[in-house]
């Protein structure tokens, strides 16, 4: 008795080693960043992600929302630098207004001081288109990069719910063991 429960703990082990070998990307995918990674953590590639979640959702839905997620991120990265490039060109702008007229001046002087600058009253307003063209980016980045974010994790989730259960005997993120992951 002792010997056949031996022998077919062997064997199960054996099995399930075997399955874990042969399906390499059997457990659940989840996304890192920009990218899906499998469930130790390495991100797949594009050929890999088609072969686990099939050629339409492929192309209907991840290569568009890695897009979507790129474009996002890249608005509102000079979104964030044209709204400090302008802050930095309209204080300069005004710096060079302000050291010529102080708080006593008149409207006139004020005027004349513009008059004899131009540059400066051109810094101001650049300045301020700057920053207006900065925030626009920002606002249009934020959603787009939260949108293709949520797509992401929906593929995940959808390849996740269509494979169950998954168990591994073996190496686990935390130790040698048994884990399941459902």
């Amino acid at each position: 008795m002792k010997k056949i429960l031996i022998i077919s703990g062997i064997i199960a082990a054996f099995l399930c080693l075997a399955q874990n070998a042969n399906a390499q990307y059997a457990g659940p995918i989840h996304r890192q960043g920009a990218n899906l990674a499998d469930m130790r953590g390495n991100v797949l590639s594009d050929h890999e992600v088609l072969s686990l979640i099939g050629e339409q959702i492929y192309d209907e839905t991840y290569v568009g929302a890695c897009k979507q997620r790129k474009a996002g991120k890249t608005l509102i990265w000079s979104g964030l630098g044209g709204m400090v490039g302008g802050a930095v060109l309209y204080g300069v702008g005004l710096s060079k207004i302000a050291g010529q007229v102080n708080q006593n001046s008149s409207n006139e002087e004020i005027q004349r001081a513009l008059e004899g600058n131009p540059g400066s009253a051109g810094m101001v307003l650049g300045g301020t288109l700057l920053m207006a063209a900065g925030a626009v980016a920002l606002d249009a980045g934020i959603p787009l990069a939260i949108i293709g974010k949520k797509r992401l994790n929906w593929v995940a989730d959808d390849y996740n719910a269509k494979h169950g259960l998954t168990y591994q005997i073996g190496a686990t993120p935390n130790g040698v063991g048994l884990a399941f992951r459902f």
